[in-house]
């Protein structure tokens, strides 16, 4: 009888202890959703959105690889001027055939969109560097660059390094490593 109730009792202790809704052995939410802002883009001076303005495109073999860089300067803002430089590079291989790649800079915050949608088989990076945006707030010991998905989730992005400047409004990241296209952006 003594074994029996032993047998027992490890075997509730088992199915309960390890049951997937128990907090214990559950795993931590690593998300990165936290408390996390997409940070504000100055709109530009005339009224015009910046995806009318800003919205580029440029054909890369991805057999062979290549580069899509643009820069782009537009008024307004509390330093009078905003200016982007946004540079993609594609390693040889990084998709099959061609393809017509878009960046769109977002109107309300300091992201990019790419299209279309893809998911690549070897490195793509992108630097991004943004001046004239107001960073008053913003801790650049949490400042991060992230992928934004069509939920509004934030996703951690390997990348080499971000930074801000906030006397100059100045956002930078450099080789963010991007798996697929999708939307990126600075968050604080």
């Amino acid at each position: 009888m003594k074994k029996l109730l032993t047998l027992s009792l490890l075997s509730f202790l088992l199915f309960f202890g390890c049951n997937q809704d128990s907090e214990v052995t559950s795993p931590v939410d690593n998300s990165d959703n936290q408390q996390l802002k997409l940070i504000s883009l100055p709109t530009p001076s005339g009224g015009l959105s910046v995806e009318t303005l800003m919205t580029q495109f440029k054909e890369i073999n991805g057999d062979e690889g290549g580069k899509f860089d643009i820069k782009f300067n537009y008024e307004g803002g509390p330093f009078g001027f905003v200016k982007i430089d946004s540079k993609l590079e594609f390693l040889a291989g990084a998709f099959v055939g061609t393809a017509d790649i878009s960046q769109t800079h977002n109107t309300d915050f300091a992201s990019m969109t790419f299209g279309p949608s893809m998911q690549f088989s070897a490195r793509v990076v992108h630097s991004l560097k943004i001046e004239g945006v107001d960073l008053s707030g913003v801790n650049p010991n949490t400042l991060d660059f992230v992928y934004i998905d069509a939920n509004g989730n934030t996703h951690a992005v390997e990348y080499e390094e971000v930074k801000m400047d906030a006397s100059s409004g100045k956002l930078e990241v450099k080789n963010a490593e991007l798996l697929h296209f999708s939307r990126y952006g600075f968050v604080n």
